[in-house]
């Protein structure tokens, strides 16, 4: 069963809603400010590297939070693992041990 988790996801919505803002507003005020296609260019082009480390920064945010949570799923799942390993070591060694060796002896593949 999957457990609930705390992170929302409208952050990276409004993250992405407030980029995509962002760029539109770059591209009317560079066309309010030119009457032709060539100036229009020039504004654009005083924009675009900023744009383009902005494009570049918001994937690698997002591929960090994914990052995250799948090492915090495979951190979980390691604790239950090492939780059910101990819980068969301690009921393997509560029992007789006489039924051990015959376990053993009818399960060699898991010894």
């Amino acid at each position: 069963m999957a457990e609930p988790s705390d992170n929302s996801n409208a952050g990276p919505i409004l993250m992405g809603l407030a980029y995509i803002g962002l760029v539109v507003f770059i591209m009317v005020f560079c066309a309010k400010q030119t009457s032709n296609f060539d100036d229009f260019s020039g504004y654009w082009g005083l924009f675009a590297t900023l744009i383009g480390v902005a494009t570049g920064a918001i994937p690698s945010f997002f591929f960090k939070a994914q990052a995250d949570n799948a090492q915090q799923q495979a951190n979980n799942a390691q604790q239950k693992a090492d939780q059910a390993s101990a819980k068969a070591e301690l009921l393997s060694g509560a029992l007789d041990p006489g039924v051990v060796q015959q376990l053993r002896a009818a399960n060699p593949h898991l010894f």
